[in-house]
């Protein structure tokens, strides 16, 4: 069985700086047991002690030990804490026993039993310890125990109190707890074997903060380890921050008792804190290096993000940084200075910039590390070497040192840091952050440099928007000298991505191009309302401004920048995509499958073979980089080399830069075409109506009754989309692009004007206010989709795709569903364009199956509308249609292939589809039918030549199919 304990820093009800909240403490139970917990477990030496920094969970680990070991045979009372007053040692050792003796259930005969051993061993002491006082402690031992158990103790208890004598050792019992005594402490250790002993069962007792026992209580503790207990046991908390008590500690290891040392959590185990305490685990690694993993300033930081303070502000409890200042007051001089100079540095730069840094060479500088190290200066492991805990090092910066004294040794050391970083550029990507955070003491480097200091006076927005330019930077055709951004895309990635406020990022861009950061491009094939944007800061990867600004972007906003995002990921995790194909467009951002299709087309000598009228294939990726969406498009020559890249593309899954890449879906086209018609065949099958066209080729359908309002028009087409999603082919459902969730920010302006704005990540119907129609209404208002995003409020997920306004007199007379269904119409006559048509062979039983599925297709579809939707105004259960077909396939001479159907009330299932023979000769269509079926119809007919015919009957234009024989 495995057990849960909470390895955290033990409260304490007399340090005020330990005292934690119960209602944390309960939220910050660590579930995973520590190792050195393990490993105290599995220890059976008479005395251990158990070392470590302040704050690392000491008091917690034996409070876990007590309690584990407890649920086996061993007597392990909870541990007692040592206080500051002589005779402390006793004072614990007697606390311990009497709670193991009242926690042990004892019958009659063992409390006889533990009478006999405790006055034997009262006698056998009394010469080391007189018999007075080997009778006074027997005394007070009973009498605590007495007191713990209550009156009615038990007969055998009670009993035993009595036949001591206690009239002339009070005097003698309340000195026992007011000086120290070698003697007594023997005498206590030799009643806990008795103890044991009588109990049968080995017994542990934990103490708490021995650092505070004066001088001869400490010996006592050595003396201990050196004649250990038999039966009895001794877990020993030792504080090694407190300077004071190391000799204590040194005496006690040259006992060679053993010892465990205890560090800091593991960043899982913090993060595990962080979620017990309902903190999100994103800040578990801020949280571990700023803590170091003690749980004790774990707790606190916890607390800090608990009250929606800023980790930076935290301030780490007094009595911990203390301990950091009295060791620097006794360091030497020239050990304090080198302190000082290193407190600028959260993480060791190389030992060799630490020698060049400080002036001293290697000898000077290992003399003066180990005097660090030695006052606990230098605790914390931190890149294979030991470092400043971060909150001391920390508090040393920000308030031992002064202000001049900060601006003295920043120069120096963003110098040194800088010089590290070119020396190995390739290898020093970790010391980005730590440059930036150093670079606003260093005076003089930005005095030579302005952009430099303008850098480090950026916002958080103006960070998130720069990062954004550099990420989505593109270059056509992999030409490194011609490179822009849209500006509008950046400002909504700067939100998505870097989470900055929308407003604010609109705010910053202007900014930065008055500052310098970024200037206009105009090209002359650019379709944007908005100019595109080039960053003016240097891309060279030695540069200072750009080394300090990826810092800073990191530090800030807690992503690295990456320049050319969609380059890179491409380049080096989509090798075979690239090498297969002739040409790879890559865009940042979640593009639909048709609009990757038109970028191809943007391409024509790679898209199109002239010689051999042919289109070239295509494959669409959609990557998820980290939870960013990324779109690419590859064209190839041939389909084999097509299906080698998807296959590599499809086992992409893995780290690039500290996030996950992963390919989440793709598609192909040169497939076939897809039916542009069949959801038109859904309505008619659900309503009855037919869908027609007006004089200008617009399919609609023109409802009775007064006009929608605007919220029911779009609630209408949002819910048509959402149950298409699940009821159309693949291609279908990747050309529709409905992937995504579908929703819709609405207004109608005056009487005649109705502005739609198409949502993707929801399936709402938000209604726009009148500033933000206002804005809509504007024809040269600038980053358009950017500002409606802002003003809309979107929530996390959301995003604006288009922007529609229409303008009818007559209001919203026409219906929703089939004016959705008319744009994706258009859709599909969009990307049929390009593509081959579908090959249907006039084979009896191949045609028979394709009809058949395409009739219960449509017709289930049909009932579907028909209940969840009111379309042409109505709305129910219609009867259902069965499907009847006969087919002449022509002569070759002077009748062509023809084909007429029915579609009488009966079971969607019930498909029949006859041939006549090619040498029958029908006069009309009536006569074809009755000559397939044997008789004449019931029910309206339909039919023409059978290339048109058969291809409404499976949904498509008659340009759409083509008819094999």
């Amino acid at each position: 069985m495995r057990y849960h304990y909470e390895i955290g820093f033990a409260a304490k009800s007399f340090i005020s700086w330990k005292l934690v909240s119960l209602s944390v403490v309960a939220q910050l139970h660590t579930v995973h047991v520590r190792p050195e917990l393990t490993t105290l477990l599995e220890m059976t030496d008479p005395v251990v002690v158990v070392t470590g920094d302040s704050g690392t969970g000491k008091s917690s680990l034996l409070a876990a030990h007590q309690a584990e070991s407890s649920r086996g045979t061993v007597v392990a009372p909870p541990p007692v804490t040592c206080a500051f007053d002589s005779g402390a040692l006793q004072v614990v050792i007697m606390d311990g026993l009497v709670s193991g003796l009242t926690t042990s259930i004892a019958d009659r005969t063992m409390w006889r039993s533990i009478q006999h051993r405790l006055k034997n061993a009262s006698t056998e002491m009394a010469a080391e310890v007189g018999k007075s006082l080997a009778q006074a402690v027997t005394q007070e031992v009973m009498a605590l125990v007495k007191a713990r158990v209550g009156e009615h103790a038990g007969e055998g208890i009670a009993t035993f109190v009595k036949t001591l004598r206690q009239d002339t050792t009070n005097d003698l019992r309340r000195d026992l707890q007011s000086r120290s005594d070698a003697n007594v402490v023997k005498l206590l250790v030799r009643l806990c074997d008795e103890v044991a002993a009588a109990l049968g069962r080995d017994m542990v007792l934990a103490i708490d903060e021995c650092q505070r026992l004066t001088d001869d209580d400490q010996r006592a503790l050595a003396s201990l380890s050196i004649k250990p207990p038999k039966r009895a046991r001794f877990v020993l908390a030792w504080s090694s921050a407190v300077h004071d008590a190391l000799g204590g500690l040194t005496r006690l290891r040259e006992t060679t008792c053993s010892e465990v040392i205890v560090g800091g959590l593991s960043s899982t185990d913090v993060g595990t804190m962080l979620s017990r305490a309902g903190v999100s685990r994103r800040h578990a690694e801020q949280v571990h290096f700023l803590s170091g993993g003690f749980p004790l300033i774990v707790e606190g930081l916890i607390g800090q993000l608990r009250s929606g303070g800023n980790l930076d502000d935290y301030t780490p409890p007094t009595a911990f940084v203390r301990s950091l200042e009295d060791a620097l007051a006794r360091l030497p001089r020239e050990a304090n200075v080198v302190a000082r100079q290193l407190s600028i540095f959260a993480l060791p730069p190389s030992e060799s910039t630490l020698i060049a840094y400080l002036g001293l060479t290697a000898t000077q500088w290992g003399v003066l590390r180990q005097s660090l190290e030695r006052e606990n200066i230098l605790s914390v492991e931190r890149n294979g070497q030991l470092w400043f805990h971060e909150s001391r090092r920390a508090h040393l910066w920000n308030h031992v040192l002064s202000e001049p004294e900060r601006f003295e040794i920043g120069q120096p050391a963003y110098s040194a840091l800088l010089a590290q970083y070119r020396d190995n550029i390739t290898a020093s990507a970790g010391l980005m952050v730590p440059i930036a955070q150093v670079a606003q003491f260093a005076d003089e480097s930005q005095s030579a440099d302005p952009q430099l200091a303008r850098i480090l006076d950026l916002t958080p927005a103006e960070l998130a928007v720069l990062a954004s330019v550099i990420e989505l930077e593109l270059t056509p055709m992999g030409d490194d000298n011609i490179r822009w951004t849209p500006p509008e895309t950046a400002l909504i990635y700067a939100h998505n991505v870097f989470g900055a406020d929308r407003g604010a990022a609109l705010d910053a861009l202007p900014l930065l191009l008055d500052q310098g950061f970024l200037e206009t491009m105009d090209r002359p094939a650019n379709v944007n309302a908005d100019p595109d944007v080039v960053v003016k800061v240097s891309a060279d990867p030695a540069d200072e401004c750009n080394i300090v600004l990826s810092g800073r972007v990191q530090d800030v906003l807690g992503k690295a920048v990456i320049p050319r995002l969609t380059d890179r990921i491409v380049r080096e995790h989509f090798e075979a995509v690239r090498l297969e194909s002739t040409l790879v467009i890559s865009n940042p951002g979640k593009s639909d499958a048709l609009d990757l299709i038109r970028h191809t087309l943007d391409y024509p000598l790679y898209r199109f073979n002239p010689l051999a009228r042919t289109v070239s294939p295509m494959l669409a990726l959609w990557i998820d980089y980290g939870g960013n969406p990324i779109s690419v498009a590859g064209i190839f020559n041939k389909d084999v080399e097509r299906q080698k890249a998807k296959k590599a593309a499809m086992a992409v899954d893995e780290m690039s830069y500290g996030r996950r890449v992963k390919t989440v879906r793709t598609f192909e086209d040169q497939k076939s075409m897809i039916p542009s018609l069949r959801l038109f065949r859904a309505v008619y099958f659900a309503t009855g109506r037919p869908v027609e066209t007006n004089r200008s080729g617009d399919w609609l359908m023109i409802n009775e009754g007064p006009p929608l309002s605007i919220r029911e028009y779009a609630h209408r087409q949002i819910t048509l989309l959402n149950l298409l999603r699940s009821r159309v082919g693949e291609i279908e459902k990747e050309i529709y692009a409905l992937h995504e969730l579908r929703g819709a920010a609405v207004a109608q302006a005056g009487d005649d004007t109705f502005h739609f704005v198409e949502l993707r990540g929801s399936t709402r119907v938000v209604e726009m206010t009148s500033e933000q129609v206002e804005m809509l209404a504007e024809d040269d208002v600038p980053f358009r989709f950017a500002r409606l995003e802002h003003l809309l409020a979107l929530r996390p997920g959301e995003m604006t795709q288009k922007i529609n306004v229409r303008v009818q007199s007559a209001g919203l007379i026409d219906d929703p569903a089939v004016a959705v269904l008319k744009d994706l119409w258009e859709t599909a006559r969009e990307y049929n364009k390009h593509q081959p048509r579908h090959r249907i062979k006039m084979k009896k039983a191949i045609l028979t199956q394709l009809l058949r599925e395409a009739h219960i297709r449509d017709t289930t579809l049909a009932r579907t509308l028909s209940e969840q939707l009111t379309i042409g105004g109505e709305r129910g259960h219609r009867p259902q249609h069965a499907l009847r077909v006969a087919v002449h396939p022509g002569n070759g001479h002077d009748i062509p292939p023809g084909v007429v159907y029915t579609q009488p009330i009966g079971s969607p299932t019930d498909v029949q589809v006859q041939f006549l023979p090619r040498s029958s000769q029908p006069g009309d269509l009536k006569e074809l039918y009755a000559l397939a079926f044997g008789e004449d119809p019931h029910d309206e007919l339909f039919g023409d030549a059978a290339h048109a015919t058969i291809a409404g009957l499976l949904g498509f234009a008659a340009d759409e199919i083509e008819l094999v024989p």
